[in-house]
């Protein structure tokens, strides 16, 4: 069963969003008038961040059904907005729409109250004033400082980088790469050097294998290493991602 957003709950995600889209490189206003003068145009959309069911873009199965209901969980697009953030789900992920929810508020806030607002980062994410001071967590919205890695709103755990399983299989891949690499260069390219030039060199007994096997280790070690940390060097520019627990 789907848990959409009850019409208090969407007016309430508009209002808050002051009936602006959002998406900080659109901001266009979702309502007007209508040619029928009792009527008003609306384009305007109360858009899931976590998805109302399964198989949606980010669902999370950790939330209750009034978690995914509620107004926190939901931000206000246009309707061309609201749908590239489910068709292309991998470029919208939770942290960044709740980046754009409170961005959209707060900016909201500040034109309703008449204070300055502050300058948007390039990329529309978030001010670069904030962004100096911490992550926003994207389950209680909660700002972890940077270099912290627990939210102490929710207790969600921040990770900058690759998490312990992303190290592991990346290391994996390395050492395979490794072995491969080596195989060929210590035994593969060398016996077909010797077919081609007719070459009788013998590579038998146990200094040749003891040989092979420390080089081969060293290469497929080293490789592994250098997997993880290119992959980990490229995983921290950017934002920090937030993992919660779903034990309750």
């Amino acid at each position: 069963m789907s848990d959409v957003f009850i019409e208090k709950t969407k007016r309430a995600i508009q209002d808050r969003a002051g009936n602006r889209c959002s998406n900080p490189d659109c901001r266009v206003l979702t309502s007007g008038p209508n040619a029928h003068p009792e009527k008003s145009t609306k384009t305007g959309v109360a858009a899931h961040i976590t998805a109302a069911s399964p198989g949606g873009a980010r669902f999370d199965p950790s939330l209750t059904t009034e978690q995914r209901r509620s107004a926190e969980n939901g931000i206000w697009l246009c309707q061309t907005c609201a749908h590239f953030i489910d068709t292309d789900y991998l470029n919208y992920p939770v942290q960044r729409l709740y980046e754009w929810k409170f961005q959209a508020e707060f900016d909201a806030e500040c034109e309703i109250k008449r204070l300055p607002k502050k300058t948007s980062s390039t990329d529309g994410s978030r001010s670069r004033e904030n962004q100096e001071e911490g992550w926003i967590c994207p389950f209680c919205g909660t700002v972890v400082g940077l270099g912290k890695f627990v939210c102490l709103g929710c207790h969600a755990e921040v990770v900058p980088g690759l998490t312990k399983n992303e190290r592991v299989e990346q290391a994996k891949t390395g050492m395979m790469a490794g072995f491969a690499l080596s195989a060929i260069f210590l035994y593969i390219l060398p016996s077909w050097i010797l077919s081609y030039f007719e070459l009788s060199i013998s590579f038998s007994g146990n200094r040749f294998l003891f040989l092979f096997i420390f080089i081969s280790a060293i290469i497929t070690f080293a490789c592994g290493r250098v997997f993880v940390y290119f992959s980990e060097k490229s995983r921290m520019q950017n934002p920090p991602r937030f993992f919660r627990s779903s034990v309750r």
